[in-house]
């Protein structure tokens, strides 16, 4: 076999061996169910709440018409993937805390058993140890995320009877990549944490002050900057203000403006967040919007995330060929 098969196929073995493991702990077996379950309860409730405000409408357009007047609000508009912000927020939280879960169960398990140390014996190098680990968690995400897409799909067919088009389609499939690369990433922070750290419970809280910050306090540190949140619905909605009148009178705060975009991009979550809001049409203004016009808008944060993942790996796999103490010389 050619040396660059041999490779493949040895990091290959170990991916596999990865993958077999974490099917097998019932912690991430729970977490799974959890997040199945918290994406069909959560669009059934989008479903009520839409009911909701359809009943609304018609209870003040058959007011109206009874005074002799004609409505003048257009009646509400379903989005059936406007449905799915609950599911996004769960993955943002939920899903991150799987990946700080996976990254810790990863190296807690191999320093229990010794195991790793007596796989470095075999010809198996740091290189292929670092790419298997990695690639058989990957994995594991990859699955459970189609696992809450293809949840999501069905629970918009079968609890509201709307089949997705192609397009909406193609949407919750790169919902399902852009969220494997977030979880992906809280797992290499783990993972790198649990292998820096002598004492795997240590690795564990700083994994989750981690967490703490980029997924809790920074985005709501930019959403309170942001002064369009302040009043529901929008501040300068809720004034009458026009998008051109309100680009103006932002643009006189640009200094802010920065300052505030700044501390948003260094969460990878916020960065996740607007990928998806926009693909989703969760954010207003991207529903009818092309595709490729979306992503345009947003390659920024595509390409801070794919830079996060990037910079991710390269420390896991840097620190694991350093690491002797650990894995041996």
């Amino acid at each position: 076999m050619p040396p660059r098969e041999m490779i493949m196929n040895r990091i290959a073995i170990i991916a596999k061996k990865e993958f077999k493991e974490i099917t097998r702990s019932q912690i991430l077996i729970y977490m799974l169910a959890l997040l199945a379950i918290l994406t069909v309860s959560s669009l059934t409730v989008s479903f009520f709440v839409f009911n909701g405000q359809v009943n609304e409408y018609q209870q003040s357009l058959d007011m109206l018409r009874q005074l002799g007047k004609e409505p003048t609000a257009p009646p509400p508009q379903l989005y059936p993937l406007n449905l799915l912000r609950g599911v996004v927020d769960h993955i943002e939280i939920v899903g991150a805390i799987i990946g700080l879960l996976l990254g810790y169960i990863s190296i807690s398990k191999e320093r229990n058993t010794d195991a790793l140390k007596l796989l470095l014996t075999r010809p198996v190098t740091k290189k292929e140890v670092a790419y298997g680990k990695i690639l058989g968690n990957s994995l594991f995400i990859l699955v459970l995320m189609s696992i809450v897409g293809i949840t999501a799909a069905l629970s918009i067919y079968f609890i509201g009877g709307i089949a997705l088009s192609s397009a909406e389609l193609l949407k919750v499939l790169l919902f399902i990549i852009f969220s494997t690369m977030y979880i992906a990433l809280f797992f290499m922070i783990s993972f790198f944490l649990s292998l820096h750290q002598r004492t795997i419970s240590h690795a564990l809280i700083l994994s989750f002050i981690v967490w703490l910050i980029v997924v809790l306090v920074i985005p709501q540190i930019g959403d309170t900057m942001d002064p369009d949140n302040q009043v529901q619905g929008g501040l300068f909605k809720s004034m009458n203000i026009d998008k051109p009148l309100e680009k103006q009178i932002m643009g006189k705060f640009s200094g802010y403006e920065s300052m505030r975009e700044f501390i948003e991009q260094l969460s990878v979550t916020k960065n996740y967040e607007r990928i998806i809001f926009a693909l989703f049409g969760i954010k207003s203004t991207y529903n009818g919007v092309p595709l490729l016009a979306i992503l345009g808008d947003n390659i920024g944060n595509i390409l801070l995330l794919i830079l996060y993942v990037l910079l991710g790996f390269t420390a896991d796999y840097v620190l694991l060929l350093r690491n002797k103490n650990y894995l041996g010389g």
